[in-house]
Formats: structure tokens, sequence, C-alpha cells
């Protein structure tokens, strides 16, 4: 009997933990459906925004499931009847930080009149963060991808003006030009270390948002594609455009070699390289990589600002110190060290830079320090055989028909100077 007494005891307080849990477990299982429930939501909100421009499949990895999504957009686009300088204004948000949204993304498209674009080419003239757009553009079409910080993370931008023959409806004032721009969020933790898939992103949001508008407003403006590669795969033979790069003509080091290039002329960019498969360290300081860029026009100062910002432009560093016999040291380290050559034309783009690159492969066998890092002591002869193949390199290159430069016709080039690219 005291044991049905006990039992009666503690009956009715495990029935209410029975229930209590089953409470909780029921709590859990409303709260995770809400959640799943709030972020297909967010999702369909995404696909939806926008006009349905918005890289969806790329941006589900910032939607959240625990809150809903802010949308603002307009436009004479969206509607005509309404007054806007824009065509079309979105901002689409997740989540509320301290100063800002956790995530955002932003498209705009606006018809800007003559003084405008004057305005915007004076402020792009200062913008320290513009880059090359990453993809080719056709006559007619200017772009630029760059990245900034935001309190949390960073996020990835692009622009594109095109110019409009038939003319822009939306404006009382008369139109000619369209200017696109894109904000996208990176998962980099700093705007330098966005990466360069993040930026084609951005550029190809740009040019979707670009096409849409042109196609409907029907100015004139031919579409823009979006599945032409800048860059062909690596292969054992350069690229027709990148024919004049050859290691044996150029005296490299002697091994089997690969190569990447435009395997299409782009008027406003060009860029082969090749490096060898196997690094040794031969005596003699042999080139085992060298890479050759030129821009023209907007991306000319687009590459030189870019080049400025990380202090690789001519005359930003003094030549390494020669020591008493000639010989300069530098440190060999996982960063592969590089002499840069720079140049400037004119190319039928406008302005043009060229550079130059050679590595070469060092003999850190004879340095002082650590594996990580070691100062190597380089013959005054072969520094200077080094900047002779720069030089040597940048003239085969500049002289060859079917190159950038002769496609070009870039002329009347200076020499701006060599840049050492490698720890002090």
């Amino acid at each position: 009997m005291r044991w049905i007494r006990g039992r009666r005891a503690w009956f009715p307080y495990a029935l209410a933990g029975g229930v209590l849990a089953l409470a909780v477990a029921g709590t859990v299982v409303w709260f995770s459906a809400d959640r799943a429930q709030q972020r297909a939501d967010n999702l369909r909100q995404l696909d939806r925004a926008c006009a349905g421009l918005l890289p969806g499949e790329r941006l589900r990895g910032f939607v959240p499931a625990d809150g809903a999504g802010v949308l603002e957009e307009y436009g004479t686009m969206l509607d005509p009847g309404q007054e806007s300088r824009a065509l079309l204004n979105c901002t689409l948000s997740w989540g509320s930080g301290r100063w800002e949204p956790t995530h955002r993304v932003r498209i705009r498209a606006e018809a800007q009149i003559a003084a405008q674009v004057e305005e915007a080419e004076a402020a792009e003239a200062g913008d320290r963060h513009i880059s090359d757009f990453p993809l080719p553009l056709p006559p007619g079409v200017t772009g630029g991808t760059g990245a900034d910080d935001r309190v949390e993370g960073s996020e990835v931008s692009a622009s594109l003006r095109v110019e409009c023959p038939g003319g822009l409806r939306g404006r009382k004032a008369p139109s000619r030009t369209l200017q696109v721009s894109v904000e996208l969020p990176s998962k980099a933790d700093s705007d330098h270390d966005v990466p360069a898939a993040d930026h084609l992103l951005a550029a190809r949001t740009a040019v979707a948002t670009a096409n849409w508008v042109t196609e409907r407003q029907k100015c004139g403006a031919k579409p823009i594609r979006t599945d032409a590669s800048p860059r062909p795969a690596a292969g054992p033979a350069p690229t027709k455009l990148c024919a004049w790069l050859d290691p044996g003509g150029l005296e490299f080091a002697q091994d089997t070699w690969e190569f990447s290039g435009d395997g299409a002329y782009n008027r406003r960019a060009g860029f082969c390289s090749g490096r060898t498969t196997g690094y040794g360290a031969p005596p003699g300081l042999p080139v085992v990589e060298v890479t050759a860029e030129s821009w023209s026009g907007e991306f000319a100062r687009g590459a030189y600002e870019r080049h400025s910002d990380a202090g690789t432009a001519p005359g930003q560093r003094a030549p390494s110190p020669a020591r008493r016999d000639g010989s300069v040291v530098i440190r060999a380290s996982a960063f592969s060290p590089k002499l840069a050559l720079w140049a400037k034309s004119e190319c039928d783009g406008g302005t043009g830079y060229h550079r130059i690159a050679v590595t070469p492969a060092l003999d850190s066998g004879n340095g002082d320090g650590d594996e990580e890092e070691k100062e190597v002591v380089v013959e005054g002869s072969d520094r200077k055989r080094l900047s002779a193949d720069a030089r040597a390199t940048l003239d085969r290159y500049l002289a060859a028909a079917d190159g950038w430069p002769g496609r070009t016709n870039c002329r009347a080039t200076t020499i701006l100077g060599e840049v050492e690219e490698w720890p002090r």
C-alpha cells in the first residue's frame, strides 16, 4: 500500500512533466515550421523583386529565416505614370544591424541627361576602387566593378553606361545614356578579399539589367552578351593573340610551359600569360612565369588606379638598394617576386597602358632565414638580366602584328618604369 500511495503521490508530477514536454516539443516544431515558412516567403520575394533581375540562386545564402525582407522599388518602367529620374530603383534588405541592414541588394537603372553624364564621369575619375569590367563589352558600352567594406562583411558593385541612339523614355528631358548600377552582398571579410567570382556575378547582373531596359525601351542598343568568357582555360600552346609569347625565343627557362590568354580580341583589354609546369631553380635567375596585360580608355584608367592603390604603379617604389659588389637582396617567400615593366601608348581605344611582369626562379638554398622566408642574394649581372628579359618581352609584345597592341594600333609608346614587386 505504501508503494501504491507513493505512486499516487508522484503520478501527478509525472503527468505534468509529460504535458510540459509535449508543450515544449510542440513549440519547437511550431517555431521550426514558422522559420521555414518565413524563409520560403523571403525566397519567393527574392525571385519576384526587382523585375526578376536578381541572381536568386546565388543570393540564397544571404536570405534569413528569422525575419521578413524589406523591399523598396519604384521607377517609370515599373509604374509608367510615376514621375521619377529612375527607370528602375530597387532595394531588398534583410536583418537589422546596428547601423545598416545585415545584407542588402540594390539595382538602379537611370536615363541620364548630358549634365549627369559629365558629373558621373568626373566622379569616376576620383574613384580609387573602380576596376576592369570582367566581361567583354561592345562599342558604346563602358563599365567597371568594385568592392567596399560594410559594418559586417563587404559588398561588390558593378556599373554600366550604355549609349542608346534611339533615346530613352521616362524623363521629360531627352536622354540617350543608360546608367546601371548594382550592389550585391559578399561573404568576404573585407573589400580586398572579394573574389573574382563575386565581381563576375555583379557584372552579369548589371548586364542583365541593361539588356532588360534596352529591349523594352527599343532604344537602339544591341544586347550585351554574358556568356563570353574573357579568359579561356590554360593549355599547352598560346592562343593566336598570344602566339608572340615564345619562351624559347625569349631565352626563358628551358622547361615545359603552359599558357592562358584571350581567345577573342577585345579592343578595351588584352591578357596573355605563361609559366613553367615545374618550378626548378637553375642558375642565372631565368624567367619561369610571364604575364602581359594591356588596357585602353576607361579600362586603362581603372587598371592604373587599382595598381596605385596597391602601391605597384610606376614611381611608387624605390629600387632595391645595391650592395658594394652590385648584388641585391630579395626575400623569397610564399609571395612570388615579380619585376613589372610599364609602358604607355596611344591606342584606337584611347590612352593605353601595358604591364609586363616576369617572375624569376630564385635559388633560396643560398639564402639566410627560415623555410617560410629567406633572403636571397642576387648577383648584379642576374638582376640586370631580369630587367633585360622584361624589356625584351615588352618589345616582342608591342611588335607582334597579331598581339593586342598591334590589333589596337598602339603607337607613340613611352616606357614608364619598373616596379619591383617583392618584399623588402
